[in-house]
């Protein structure tokens, strides 16, 4: 199951799994029971229990599984203009860094065709 929204109070049965697209800016908060958290290129899984809360800060898909039954918390924080234009100058450079692969991949003599 995928979910998308800015503010969220889920009860998760035992065994769920829930994965929440783009995390970024977002705050986890364990209400009840006990969730195992990761994070896409993350090799530090998280276990949260009653009352303990995550920051996902960056973009990320994470994906949320019950131990037991569990009440979670998601609140996707607002952009503040600072952020948004380090969001902007983070997607410009990995732009830039694709079309730099894609002209490494093949050669000078094709720049004319882009």
């Amino acid at each position: 199951m995928q979910a998308t929204f800015r503010h969220a109070e889920l009860l998760m049965h035992k065994g769920q799994t829930l994965e929440l697209g783009d995390a970024a800016r977002t705050v986890i908060t364990n209400l009840r029971g006990a969730i195992w958290l990761t994070r896409d290129g993350d090799l530090n899984d998280r276990i949260l229990l009653a009352g303990q809360s995550m920051d996902v800060g960056r973009d990320a898909n994470v994906w949320l599984s019950a131990f037991e039954e569990a009440q979670v918390k998601v609140e996707q924080r607002s952009l503040t203009r600072r952020g948004v234009f380090e969001r902007l100058a983070r997607d410009a450079r990995a732009g830039y860094l694709r079309l730099m692969r894609r002209l490494n991949r093949h050669g000078a003599r094709d720049i004319a065709s882009y």
